[in-house]
């Protein structure tokens, strides 16, 4: 009789076995809202959570834009200040803002 190589968790498998479990209405709705944010089905993010697998929450395109703008921005804004071509704006207001920034992304 021929021996079975076992597929790496990462191969698309045929998904034969359906498990259930209870959780609460707020439970099913965070979980799906957490999913939604990640771009995955609901039975997708419970597997990869489940398997200790990194689940990362999809920025839409158009935000990673504005993010990307804001940040391009900045730093044009920092570099003037720090050069000394930008007066009435202290390099000290703009770390700040760069923090605020940091923290919102987080």
């Amino acid at each position: 009789m021929e021996e079975l190589e076992p597929q790496p968790l990462e191969a698309k498998a045929n998904k034969e076995v359906v498990k259930r479990f209870r959780a609460t209405s707020d439970e099913v709705k965070r979980i799906n809202g957490k999913a939604a944010k990640a771009g995955l089905n609901f039975s997708e993010y419970c597997r990869k959570s489940a398997l200790d697998k990194e689940v990362v929450e999809v920025i839409p395109p158009d935000l990673r834009r504005q993010i990307s703008a804001a940040g391009n921005n900045l730093n044009q804004l920092t570099r003037l200040a720090n050069a000394g071509k930008l007066s009435g704006v202290s390099t000290d207001r703009l770390n700040e803002l760069l923090t605020l920034l940091l923290q919102t992304l987080k």
